[in-house]
């Protein structure tokens, strides 16, 4: 298994082990964040093995094509040791015929009296040029017969090197063959265990997505149940309708974000009929707020999640964002702040300590002229409550 297929592993056992799933938490907001942290997590995690998946699969295809060419070889290379027999077998037959022809004529030559006997050819000579004459022709023969028979050696021989070379490649094409199915193998297994890890991650990641939809849904709840109500007055209608038109933009589940506009919807309409059954104009009195704080205000922009894992937003007739010190008020608090308007606490920053916030704006210009600055912040609602 190579060294990027283990740190993969080492990187689910990390993940899987500091982090759990929040299904029920006290602040649906911390839920969210969690989870969302779990959800991104698993995603890198899918991305960075589909694309071990993808290198693993350039590697199996580059192993399967170098078989395919070893296979070839091993063929075109049998082949080699079949014709090198053949030959040598042909060669055989030559030097058997051969050996029979000159058996024969050695026979013949004994039988007629040209045997190889210098003293047999002197005694059985007629004449001198007789006796030469003899001489020459045997040479002749055991000369050419021995010259045959040495070029038959020589081919036997460079053949029986030949098949010998044969067959050691072969062996070694062999040894080639098997180290590639060996390879072949290890790579399906690493193919294998990471498509196991791919279904882990997912099964890992649909569970913090349900989780954030659940949280997502505690969060617009109570907005909710005060539409739903019938009891609920028109400031009471105004508050769930400015929560839920604040939240929208910031929840990532479609279908919450699609009960949450619908409910906008069917708000407003009932808001309306409320307006409209009115018969004394509406009187707002002094709001009462949960506590109070004397804040010293920063202002900053940019930024993609908030701690809460929420788009930072800047809606002065909605919800903004300000980042807070959860020691100090908790997250996920909705405030008001006079000179800026009603805000969640859904960031936090390491310089926002004790009674230090930073209020989120739409351009670093608005935050040089916001500056820094003393402001009360009124705690209207905490987690839950709103």
């Amino acid at each position: 298994m190579n060294k990027r297929l283990i740190s993969i592993y080492i990187l689910f056992i990390f993940i899987f082990c500091t982090s759990t799933i929040s299904y029920a938490a006290d602040n649906p907001q911390d839920a969210i964040t969690n989870n969302k942290i779990k959800f991104q997590q698993m995603n890198d995690s899918i991305i960075e093995t589909n694309k071990q998946i993808s290198e693993l699969n350039i590697k199996i295809s580059k192993t399967k094509s170098d078989i395919n060419k070893n296979n070839a070889d091993i063929d075109k290379n049998n082949k080699e040791i079949e014709a090198e027999k053949l030959h040598m077998e042909q060669l055989i037959n030559e030097i058997n015929q051969k050996q029979e022809v000159a058996n024969k004529r050695l026979r013949a030559m004994y039988i007629n009296g040209y045997n190889e006997n210098f003293a047999a050819i002197l005694l059985t000579s007629k004449s001198f040029s007789d006796l030469l004459s003899r001489y020459e022709i045997i040479k002749n023969i055991i000369t050419y017969d021995k010259k045959v028979f040495d070029d038959l050696t020589s081919r036997k021989k460079r053949l029986k090197e030949a098949i010998s070379d044969l067959d050691n490649k072969l062996q070694k094409l062999q040894e080639l063959k098997n180290n590639n199915l060996e390879k072949l193998q290890q790579l399906d297994n690493d193919k294998k265990k990471l498509q196991e890890l791919i279904i882990e991650f997912d099964k890992e990641k649909a569970l913090a997505a349900q989780a954030i939809k659940d949280n997502e849904e505690k969060l617009i709840a109570h907005s909710i149940s005060v539409i739903d109500s019938s009891s609920s007055t028109i400031p009471d209608m105004k508050g769930a309708l400015q929560t839920l038109n604040s939240l929208v933009s910031q929840i990532s589940t479609d279908s919450v974000r699609s009960k949450a506009k619908d409910y906008i919807a069917s708000g407003n309409k009932k808001l309306a009929d409320m307006l409209a059954k009115e018969t004394k104009p509406v009187v707002s009195g002094n709001e009462t707020y949960k506590a109070t704080y004397t804040m010293q205000a920063t202002a900053y922009t940019g930024g993609t999640l908030t701690a809460l894992g929420l788009k930072p937003v800047r809606d002065p007739s909605g919800l903004s964002t300000i980042a807070v010190d959860p020691s100090i008020i908790p997250l996920g608090s909705k405030v008001y702040i006079p000179g800026y308007g009603y805000a969640i606490c859904s960031d936090t920053g390491s310089a926002i300590k004790g009674n230090i916030i930073d209020l989120y704006l739409n351009s670093e210009d608005e935050c040089i002229s916001w500056g820094r600055r003393n402001v009360t912040l009124y705690i209207v609602a905490y987690p839950g409550e709103w």
